[in-house]
């Protein structure tokens, strides 16, 4: 029923500044759409003029694809330069071809004015992999990094010494040869109401789920900014039809504050997943027979597609597209 996490939407306040950044990962214009305020405020529970952009990177139609925000009133700032780990967090991910060319040119903006937190590339292993021990047994996994900025919030990834086919299609017209969204990912304080995820929409859990990670992960450590002793539950959620557009629960186990509110549709930076389904009528069925609450009824949203949106049990809202 699911294809997997289909946008990662971007809250703007310059929407042609916001495309410009786009644009060098790849991702070009592809629909547009307007809303009046009240017809964001029955979708996306606030009111505000809207106007969005689809960007679609390469050939890349069915998952991974961003969608611009541009709300004449936002909610707020949004998630700003909040550090990964926090109660409402979201962010995702895509592979590149070359993690240090994406590690000068945010260090070279940083360099000359730009305001971003990041991470320098460092070598991870997670799910997939192993630690080289010499030249006849090289390094198996990837190379990660993260950037936050006012508006962005974007984990990188390069392969190594494996290929996982279909997982990431990098656009050689990207200039910073990065693919499509990968995985997105949030963090819930509960870990126990992932089940949402699997009993309602239909997700396949990775049999890893969960994993205690965190601080002891020397990778891990770095990426996500931890302290001393800051662990955490992961688990991984992929859509019966499709190896990617896969979708990643953390869960502290220790106390962080609740910036829900920060990353919800209207607010500023990455505030909102959608999802596309085949059949949308019987999912809003199965998602009102649910514990979600605040479910809307299904309208058209801005591009005119068929969409309604609701908060799941974690707190977190989505939206499902037809």
């Amino acid at each position: 029923m699911i294809s997997g996490i289909f946008e990662n939407c971007v809250g703007s306040k310059d929407i042609e500044a916001t495309l410009k950044y786009w644009n060098e990962f790849g991702y070009r214009e592809v629909k547009k759409g307007e809303f009046s305020a009240e017809q964001a405020k029955l979708l996306y529970g606030h009111a505000s003029d809207l106007i969005s952009l689809r960007l679609q990177n390469g050939n890349s139609s069915d998952h991974g694809l961003v969608r611009l925000m541009w709300w004449k009133e936002p909610r707020n700032e949004g998630l700003g330069d909040t550090l990964p780990v926090v109660e409402g967090s979201r962010w995702f991910a895509s592979l590149t071809q070359d993690i240090y060319a994406i590690a000068d040119a945010f260090a070279d903006d940083k360099a000359n004015g730009g305001d971003w937190i990041y991470t320098e590339p460092v070598r991870g292993i997670e799910f997939v992999g192993n630690v080289g021990t010499g030249l006849y047994n090289r390094f198996v996994g990837v190379r990660e990094m993260f950037v936050i900025g006012k508006e962005t919030r974007q984990a990188f990834f390069q392969r190594y010494n494996y290929n996982r086919p279909g997982y990431g299609t990098i656009n050689a017209n990207s200039g910073l040869l990065v693919s499509e969204g990968t995985h997105s990912s949030f963090i819930t304080s509960d870990h126990s109401l992932t089940s949402f995820y699997t009993e309602v929409f239909g997700l396949v859990p990775s049999e890893n789920n969960p994993k205690l990670s965190g601080y002891k992960n020397a990778a891990t450590r770095q990426i996500m900014m931890l302290d001393e002793g800051q662990e955490f539950y992961l688990s991984v959620f992929a859509s019966p039809k499709t190896n990617v557009g896969v979708f990643q629960v953390y869960s502290p186990l220790y106390p962080t504050s609740d910036r829900r509110e920060y990353a919800q549709p209207g607010s500023l930076g990455i505030s909102l997943f959608t999802y596309q389904v085949e059949d949308i009528e019987a999912f809003h069925q199965r998602v009102i027979a649910s514990n979600a609450t605040d479910v809307t009824p299904i309208v058209p949203n801005e591009f005119g597609e068929p969409s309604f949106g609701l908060v799941a049990p974690d707190g977190m809202y989505w939206v499902i597209v037809g």
